[in-house]
Order: C-alpha cells, then sequence, then structure tokens
C-alpha cells in the first residue's frame, strides 16, 4: 500500500527495487482498468505482474468495506472489463476475490490467462488461502470470511501444548529425567561434599 499508486513511475521504482533487492521474480498489485498503465509500464520493463481484481483489500474503503463484489449484471460486467484491462496490460495471472462463483468461471473462460481464486468459486484456474485460516492459527471467536474453511486447529493445538506444558511444570512432572543432563555418581558425590564447606549467600 503506498508504494505504487502514485504513478507509473513510482511503481516501476518499487518494482525494480523488489527485484533486486528483493531478489524475488515478479511483483503483484491490486486494480483494474485504473491501474493497466502502471503494469504496462511494469511489464514493459520486463518485470512478470500478478494482477489482483475484485475485492480489492488496499482499496476496500472505496468499496464500502470487505464485501462481495460483481453481485449485480453491472458490477459483474466490471469485473470483467478490469480482468480483460489487466491482462492486456500484461499480467502473467490473476487473482479473482470474493467474486460470485458464476461470474468468476466466465471472467476465467474470457481470459487467456489463469485466475487464482479466493472467495471465487472452483471456475477458476487455481486456489489461494491465507495459511493462518486454513490451518486454524487463530483465538476462538475472530471473524473469518465465508469462504475459508478451516483444514487444521493450529491454535487449539498449540493452546493444548502450553496448558500441558503449565500443569506439568507446576506439578514437577517436567522436567523429567530424561530431559535434564547427567552426572556421574562419583562427582556427584564429591561435589556433594564441596558444597557441604560452601556457605550459602547472605550468611555469616
Amino acid at each position: 500500500m503506498g508504494s505504487y499508486e502514485v504513478s507509473p513511475e513510482q511503481a516501476l521504482q518499487t518494482a525494480i527495487r523488489f527485484i533486486k533487492e528483493g531478489r524475488v521474480q515478479s511483483v503483484k498489485l491490486e486494480g483494474g482498468k485504473e491501474m493497466a498503465p502502471t503494469i504496462r509500464k511494469i511489464t514493459q520493463a520486463g518485470i512478470p505482474v500478478l494482477g489482483h481484481v475484485g475485492l480489492t483489500p488496499q482499496r476496500q474503503n472505496a468499496l464500502g468495506g470487505f464485501r462481495v463484489q460483481g453481485k449485480t449484471s453491472a458490477g459483474a460486467l466490471k469485473v470483467l472489463e478490469d480482468a480483460l484491462a489487466i491482462q492486456e496490460a500484461g499480467c502473467f495471472a490473476m487473482v479473482l476475490e470474493a467474486v460470485p462463483a458464476e461470474v468468476a468461471s466466465i471472467v476465467t473462460e474470457k481470459l487467456s490467462i489463469p485466475t487464482i481464486g479466493i472467495g471465487a468459486g472452483s471456475g477458476c484456474s487455481g486456489q489461494v488461502l491465507v495459511q493462518v485460516d486454513m490451518s486454524g492459527n487463530f483465538p476462538p471467536g475472530r471473524f473469518l470470511p465465508k469462504f475459508v474453511k478451516k483444514y487444521g486447529d493450529v491454535w487449539g493445538e498449540a493452546l493444548r501444548a502450553i496448558e500441558t506444558y503449565r500443569d506439568e511444570v507446576k506439578s514437577r512432572q517436567y522436567p523429567a529425567l530424561e530431559h535434564t543432563y547427567p552426572i556421574s555418581g562419583e562427582e556427584l558425590k564429591a561435589f556433594e561434599e564441596a558444597a557441604a564447606g560452601v556457605k550459602a549467600k547472605g550468611t555469616s
């Protein structure tokens, strides 16, 4: 956010820096028709661009919040026009986010480049899901978008492990003998005898 919106020239400078210093192979940016000149500027410099249309999280305030895009005929047509514009500008693929499945399928059919769906149904060329969401690595009660499927419960498992650790420390079950380093009986006896003659700190 803010690294490419000012001008196509700013975006190209940022992209060049990412490629040179970040050692990445492509860049991703959000936006449709209005971003086509920026995408063209970057791709003409030989830097691959992944586009992103539909719900664009960095611009969600202008969309009235995190809302599904393309729910009306006019809205769906805008998503298609945006997708075609950024394909024409040189994107090698694009993310379609929070778009009705039927709309995403039609958009995907109209394009010659792959679409990666997130909340856009199974008709896209591929899918993406945030790892924190899919793995369940978040506390109970957190808002989740409708499209998220929780494939695991990392948070619950981590909490279970931490609580078990706490309980075992309090009961002195942990650390057990197998978690400690050994000393020979002979050396321990010598140490105990030596320690017996050492005054405890603060005693006279």
